[in-house]
């Protein structure tokens, strides 16, 4: 009597188990099987994330060298690891609302990518890890690590001294255009203002002046144009994760205008324009991967050293500066990681 009366609670159980199985396979199956750490990932859209969530399919070429870094330290996506994707819709001013939902979910680390996200993860948890992606942000001016060397906090990841790159760009316009004088800014404001400020201190030493045009979603690019006061001589786009994946719109649109500009990102040159200077953002990723990987084996962040790029790529379209007029000298050519004709 005790066997039979056993039987209906094992089926019941089992029946929840596979409820439980078809309703969240990969969460289950990772987290009971394997002990899977959860990683939630801020980031500004759908479009950033690796397709089907799997690092063999993917929007770009940063999530390949992030998976393939994770991979060689122990860390399997679907085995031992599983990432949660949130983004802020397209729109980097609402990333309070995903940030909570990740905190909600006790993951194990979080990694925002970009500035927005960065401040809504920091402000949304000083508890949970934090691995950050920030090309436009200082962390000890913004309070997130007491020093670059020991951070001190729930925080550590990859940041640039975007001043140095600021003066790159202006010092090559200038050499490709001696007679530059006035030059658009597109800046966006969610960003922040450290790459701002850094044109706006250097460019009077090259003899410009700067037109300011803050763009804060993808289709305020195609009205920037509309913005522009008379008829400027250059464009120069600042850095923010909406202007890398948005490269193709700006370069059509900056195309149609017939102006010379430049981008910290590679992307942009290769759609057209003129040329692009800044980290070679498949090396970051790999920086970005060994510092979760380390966290995730038990590493504190606030021990771990903020870390900058070391390895830059500077690419140059041959083909845009003739159709334009410009006459590259052959001392930028040479120095140029790759010169598109």
């Amino acid at each position: 009597m005790r066997e039979r009366s056993s039987l209906p609670k094992l089926v019941f159980f089992g029946l929840l188990v596979q409820a439980a199985l078809l309703l969240h396979p990969a969460s289950c199956i990772a987290d009971s099987a394997f002990g899977a750490k959860r990683v939630g990932v801020l980031t500004i859209s759908e479009s950033a994330r690796p397709m089907g969530n799997s690092p063999q399919q993917t929007p770009s070429s940063l999530w390949e060298p992030f998976f393939r870094t994770l991979r060689g330290r122990g860390w399997i996506e679907g085995q031992n690891v599983i990432f949660e994707y949130r983004d802020a819709g397209d729109d980097p001013r609402h990333f309070d609302k995903p940030a909570a939902e990740l905190v909600a979910l006790k993951v194990d680390v979080l990694f925002p990518i970009g500035p927005p996200a960065v401040r809504a993860a920091f402000a949304a948890t000083r508890d949970i890890p934090i691995i950050a992606h920030d090309l436009e942000t200082d962390p000890v001016v913004a309070g997130y690590a007491q020093t670059y060397a020991v951070p001190g906090r729930n925080l550590t990841g990859l940041f640039l001294d975007t001043p140095d790159l600021a003066e790159k760009w202006v010092e090559l316009l200038k050499t490709m255009m001696p007679r530059l004088s006035r030059a658009v800014v597109l800046w966006d404001s969610t960003s922040g203002p450290i790459p701002l400020s850094a044109v706006r201190r250097i460019a009077p030493s090259y003899g410009i002046k700067l037109q300011v045009i803050e763009i804060r979603k993808p289709e305020e690019i195609d009205k920037a144009p509309s913005l522009f006061a008379g008829r400027p001589q250059a464009v120069i786009i600042l850095p923010s994760p909406m202007m890398y994946y948005e490269s193709k719109r700006l370069a059509r649109m900056i195309g149609k205008q017939r102006l010379p500009a430049s981008s910290m990102f590679t992307p942009f040159p290769r759609e057209g324009g003129l040329f692009a200077y800044g980290p070679e953002l498949g090396a970051a990723a790999e920086r970005c991967a060994d510092l979760l990987a380390k966290v995730l084996s038990g590493a504190k962040p606030g021990n771990l050293p903020i870390e900058r790029p070391t390895k830059f790529e500077f690419v140059v379209n041959a083909k845009t500066a003739g159709a334009l007029g410009i006459t590259i000298p052959d001392s930028i050519l040479l120095r140029a990681d790759e010169v598109i004709k």
